[in-house]
């Protein structure tokens, strides 16, 4: 194991996201490889980037073949693997962005390509647009329900191949969304508070579809308390899932292990550590209107990142509208244990979005 700052670092990204890689579709060879490359002494970025264009070329060869779906397959992989490349390369500012526009890149290739395709969608939001990605569910009705995904302060739309596939599976559109600060949206503003105007906007442009019915909401780990944030301004919105999510990110601050502080200074685009603390203690639960609809609480009791305890305070201040899971050997967003958590969320809001009866126990 190296014993470098940078290989400390590497150590503690790992240690925390591991999981996520692998559920997020980042094969398990080529997170190895990639792993070993760093601990050798390639760059973190530049071993992630290559193991992309690996993908890229298996892409270009299975269109060639005319086999589109083994294509757009590649491409997603090929985007994940640029995306967890970039996403905590802080040290040049230049490469983490260019890095990011590959992303960008390779997923807009897999998209029309995908069984159900992705279809990119622009909101209009405050003289921007927010990007997106639809996922409608082949040979269902006219009008579906559709569940909004949010990201989290360093995950972004393209991530989410895996987890549209578990609503998608139950009938569910799915909707995934740049936030201001996530992705394409750092191109409309950091990351803020004040999540209602974000909603209200990914609402109306559903409404104004006339292909999508009831709609859900679901973020994650940051995403978690933004929706939290904003749904209580959108009364359209029947249910919420937050999954590892939190209160106030003051309250706990001086907890956070450093390499996400560094995180979060970069998405709040924040000038030093100081400056992010500052705008950190802006998000709190204690500043906005709760949702007033269904919400599920979801948390892994070994998140290292967001503790418990706040998914207990987010529940207590939700009061009898929600219902908390915690999962005892979950780690940050439950990544290690996507099996128990996403059919859970999925089922949850099938039930609210799809039915009027009553829903059953939790387990």
């Amino acid at each position: 194991m190296t014993t470098t700052a940078a290989g400390a670092r590497t150590r503690e990204i790992v240690g925390h996201w591991y999981p996520r890689f692998l559920v997020a579709g980042v094969p398990y060879a080529d997170l190895e490889e990639c792993l070993a490359r760093v601990d050798a002494g390639t760059p973190w970025l530049d071993s992630f980037l290559a193991a992309a264009d690996r993908h890229a070329g298996q892409a270009e060869a299975a269109l060639a073949a005319g086999h589109r779906l083994s294509a757009g397959e590649a491409w997603v992989r090929a985007a994940v693997l640029a995306h967890f490349g970039q996403f905590m390369a802080f040290d040049d500012a230049a490469a983490k962005a260019a890095a990011a526009r590959r992303k960008v890149e390779l997923y807009a290739r897999a998209a029309p390509l995908l069984d159900p395709p992705a279809e990119p969608v622009r909101i209009p939001y405050g003289g921007h647009a927010l990007t997106a990605y639809l996922r409608r569910p082949t040979g269902t009705a006219a009008v579906v329900p559709v569940v909004v995904l949010v990201p989290g302060s360093d995950s972004t739309k393209e991530e989410f191949d895996s987890l549209e596939r578990v609503f998608l599976a139950r009938g569910l559109a799915t909707l995934s969304v740049d936030g201001p600060g996530q992705g394409e949206g750092r191109g409309v503003s950091a990351l803020r508070p004040g999540w209602g105007p974000v909603l209200r906007a990914v609402v109306d442009h559903v409404a104004a579809r006339g292909d999508l019915g009831t709609v859900g909401v679901l973020g994650m780990a940051f995403g978690g308390h933004l929706v939290l944030d904003g749904a209580g301004a959108v009364p359209e919105v029947a249910a919420v899932v937050a999954v590892n999510g939190f209160h106030d990110l003051g309250d706990f601050w001086d907890e956070l292990p450093p390499v996400y502080r560094e995180n979060l200074r970069h998405a709040l685009d924040a000038a030093d550590l100081a400056g992010a603390e500052e705008l950190a203690r802006g998000f709190s639960l204690r500043r906005v209107e709760v949702p007033g609809c269904p919400v599920l609480v979801v948390h892994g009791a070994r998140d290292r990142i967001f503790p418990v305890s706040q998914a207990h305070a987010v529940a207590d201040r939700l009061g009898e509208r929600a219902e908390l899971v915690v999962y005892p050997e979950g780690n940050h967003v439950c990544n290690n244990i996507p099996y128990r958590y996403r059919p859970l969320a999925a089922d949850w809001l099938a039930d609210r979005l799809t039915t009027t009866d009553a829903p059953e126990e939790l387990p």
